[in-house]
């Protein structure tokens, strides 16, 4: 189940949508979408737009559904229980009120023991209220290793958020958080030869920074939308590195160069940006790894001083993220550059 909202503008009356206390237990969840104001085509309320970035000015007030309110973070992608408890954090914009959620399903994104992207809201845990400088914090008693959770944030004003990204709750030793033995008692000692102490348990691993030679674009045809066999084969470079690293997410962003009129250029990228996915899917990249925008002209590349300049305009862009907060690097290539 999908609720979507479209931006408050000029031109339009719309209000803000308040959701909170949901349970599902005949579908796998609930799915919030809120749609910027260049995104009003039929899929885009069907299947929505992708993830918004955070609110940066007052501007996008006006320009996305429930007038942009922050979706809220956490401040790690995974929360570990102590002593039969689990701390989870996170931030938001200030006061708002924070709703937990269990997310249950295929589209939690857990594979290989990690979790990806952005889950469904399946069952409503508690809600607390963030402070004047935007922190939250739950404190569960009754969460087990290895469940995946997610968090809306509702403003008294604006209406509520998309859902946070996910995290996940982890037991230190890799058991089950709820299984805790009782106290081990001391025997009395019977040979002059102490026990030995206890082995601390290990401290999870923090894991390195990812570096990558890797492409992060693709290039196209002046007004084409298909994938070349050039850029088919940088694909497959990117299939082999999403495949190696099923913690990794990507943005796919379409672009064009300035030529044509603003809604042609909007339709072309995204079609650019559709296609590219739609490769990807064929290698085995799973569709909740991957959401497309698209930007038409209004993000260029480079001045279009010549043909290879527009040629770079004409480009699907990658923006990788790895959901345990992992740097990664990538690099531009030009081997499927396109020229008129």
């Amino acid at each position: 189940m999908v609720v979507t909202a479209f931006g408050q503008g000029p031109n339009t009356q719309s209000t803000s949508n308040v959701i909170a206390g949901n349970r599902f237990h005949h579908i796998e969840g609930l799915s919030i979408d809120l749609n910027a104001r260049r995104d009003r085509a039929v899929q885009d309320f069907q299947r929505g737009d992708g993830v918004n970035p955070q609110r940066n000015s007052r501007n996008r007030r006006q320009d996305t559904g429930n007038g942009a309110v922050n979706a809220p973070e956490f401040v790690s992608a995974e929360f570990f229980v102590i002593d039969g408890q689990a701390i989870v954090r996170g931030v938001s914009d200030p006061l708002n009120q924070i709703e937990l959620y269990r997310s249950v399903g295929q589209s939690a994104g857990q594979s290989g023991g990690r979790i990806s992207g952005y889950g469904p809201l399946s069952e409503p845990l508690e809600t607390v209220t963030a402070d004047a400088s935007g922190n939250f914090e739950f404190v569960l008693d009754e969460v087990v290793g290895g469940e995946v959770l997610s968090a809306i944030a509702t403003d008294a004003t604006y209406g509520t958020s998309e859902p946070a990204k996910n995290t996940a709750i982890r037991a230190l030793d890799g058991s089950s958080a709820g299984q805790f033995s009782a106290p081990v008692m001391m025997p009395q000692c019977t040979t002059p030869v102490p026990p030995a102490p206890p082995v601390p348990p290990e401290l999870p691993e923090i894991p390195p920074v990812i570096e990558l030679e890797a492409p992060h674009n693709i290039h196209f045809a002046l007004d084409k939308d298909f994938v070349s066999l050039e850029s088919a084969a940088v694909l497959d470079r990117i299939a082999a590195v999403l495949n190696d690293y099923p913690s990794i997410v990507v943005d796919l962003h379409g672009h064009t160069d300035s030529r044509a009129s603003v809604s042609y250029n909007q339709d072309l990228a995204r079609r650019r940006a559709e296609n590219a996915r739609r490769y990807l899917l064929s290698k085995g990249i799973g569709s909740e790894r991957m959401t497309i925008r698209s930007f038409g002209e209004t993000e260029l590349l480079v001045a279009e001083t010549n043909r290879e300049n527009f040629a770079r305009n004409r480009r699907v862009e990658f923006v990788f993220q790895d959901v345990r907060g992992v740097e990664i690097m990538f690099v531009n290539q030009e081997e499927d550059l396109q020229i008129e």
